[in-house]
């Protein structure tokens, strides 16, 4: 049976199996084919053994009750920042490599609901930065033009949807890494609540921060499996304890506000065609209901210093500073800048960025309801960069990489990123939907309708439409 031309959208998957004309163990053979004619062999760091693959997809097949399971026979990756039970968590570096005794929690949840895991996916090393090039053993490349960064710290999480090889992928989000590799490669990354997805088995930079976000090739993809993962964990301290409660359906708008950075507060960094891509957003958002009213960023950016330049920094070295010590030669030369960094915080400096923390979360409210809005909308990108440029200035472009991310968890707002365009020179450019704690539903919803708008081919099926 011909699966070369098989999308890996879950839809379309339902559909094969429904009408019997692939199985769960035909979409196995087909992941790995499409694995090793690959061109670029850094998208994982490591692979489960093929066999095993199958062996879970038989199970699959044999069990009357798997069928109805909401994630049935559904190809995943995950980021090797987070837990499997039986694979090594290296988070890129191979001096805290290490074999957890369970899976984490949102792993646990997406195998319960009948997916099966394919693999790891590459990272930027301890998942310090959103370019993708800090690895010390070779980094994977944009997914539609090798030449440029593919995003970080999940690189390889979005290069492996926007190419078909998996249907969603799991991975960790502190400052952009769910958003920024989303927009590089065309696919769609559902940053949650904080608290509405256990971080329980993920490698921590921030439990203020951090949350574990579902990469996907389009928003109903993206929240179905949200709709799996999340949930109370009582052994997870910065659990919701309404995160079963938080809807994650709303019905669509007809009408709705969106807040759009003043004009002198946006930024492309000499990238015209983004600029270009960002104003054809706008108009689009507007065309289905939107209603765009400018705001002041500034609170953005002063909330963006807090997850990289405050005492918060501290808990990277907490987590796994001590490889400094124990496997210096095993760390990039970029993270090493940065543990040693959070390591000369003082106590004083940690607790004073944990009240700056609660503070602008208290001013995103007010900005919030004194617009009347219902997202606020940006680049999730404001300018796409090669990979030459990142490796000769890793410091400060990734930080310009980061300029419209970096403030979403410090504000503790949920956010969308969604393909909108592929710009003149053959690159996606996305943008990002932002919204209130426990408003995922409406971003949800905003998403669904501006992905009908949009009407994009997911992953690199938009480039290969270009091209033939």
């Amino acid at each position: 049976m011909n699966t070369s031309s098989l999308d890996m959208s879950m839809a379309a998957l339902r559909h094969a199996y429904t009408d019997q004309h692939i199985t769960p163990e035909d979409v196995v053979d087909e992941v790995f084919r499409r694995i090793q004619a690959y061109p670029d062999p850094y998208v994982w760091t490591e692979l489960v053994d093929e066999s095993v693959a199958r062996d879970r997809a038989r199970d699959l097949m044999t069990n009357p009750d798997a069928k109805h399971l909401p994630l049935f026979g559904v190809p995943f990756s995950v980021k090797d920042n987070v837990d499997v039970f039986g694979m090594a968590t290296t988070c890129g570096c191979e001096g805290v490599r290490r074999y957890p005794d369970k899976d984490a929690w949102a792993v646990h949840k997406a195998l319960q609901a009948g997916a099966i895991l394919i693999g790891k996916n590459t990272l930027d090393q301890f998942a310090t930065g959103l370019n993708g090039t800090r690895s010390l053993n070779g980094y994977c490349r944009n997914s539609f033009d090798a030449r440029y960064v593919p995003g970080g710290s999940s690189s390889g999480s979005g290069v492996a949807v926007s190419a078909g090889l998996v249907s969603f992928s799991l991975g960790s989000d502190t400052g952009g890494s769910g958003r920024v590799p989303a927009a590089m490669n065309n696919v769609v990354g559902v940053k949650p609540t904080l608290g509405l997805v256990s971080a329980q088995g993920l490698v921590k930079n921030n439990r203020y921060l951090d949350c574990i976000p579902v990469f996907s090739r389009n928003v109903a993809d993206g929240y179905a499996v949200l709709s799996v993962i999340r949930g109370y964990d009582p052994d997870d301290s910065f659990s919701r304890g309404d995160a079963d409660d938080i809807s994650l359906d709303a019905p669509s708008p007809m009408q709705f506000v969106f807040g759009v950075p003043q004009l002198s507060q946006l930024t492309f960094f000499g990238d015209e065609l983004a600029r270009h891509a960002y104003e054809e957003a706008i108009e689009r958002l507007s065309s289905i209901g939107g209603r765009a009213v400018e705001i002041d960023f500034s609170l953005f950016q002063a909330a963006a210093r807090i997850p990289f330049d405050s005492g918060l920094l501290a808990e990277r070295a907490y987590s796994y500073g001590h490889v400094l010590q124990e496997a210096p030669a095993t760390v990039h030369p970029a993270v090493a800048a940065m543990l040693e960094k959070g390591l000369s915080y003082s106590g004083l400096e940690v607790v004073e960025a944990i009240y700056a923390l609660h503070d602008v979360r208290r001013q995103a409210q007010r900005l919030f309801a004194a617009n009347s809005l219902d997202v606020i909308m940006t680049p999730t990108v404001g300018r796409a960069y090669l990979c030459a440029e990142l490796e000769q200035d890793p410091i400060t472009l990734n930080h310009a990489l980061g300029y419209y991310t970096y403030a979403v968890n410090a504000l503790d707002l949920c956010a969308l990123a969604l393909p909108s365009s592929i710009r003149a020179d053959g690159l996606p450019f996305g943008i990002s939907l932002l919204a209130p704690a426990g408003a995922d539903g409406r971003l949800h919803a905003l998403g669904r309708i501006f992905e009908t708008a949009t009407a994009l081919p997911a992953g690199i099926q938009a480039k290969q439409g270009l091209n033939g």
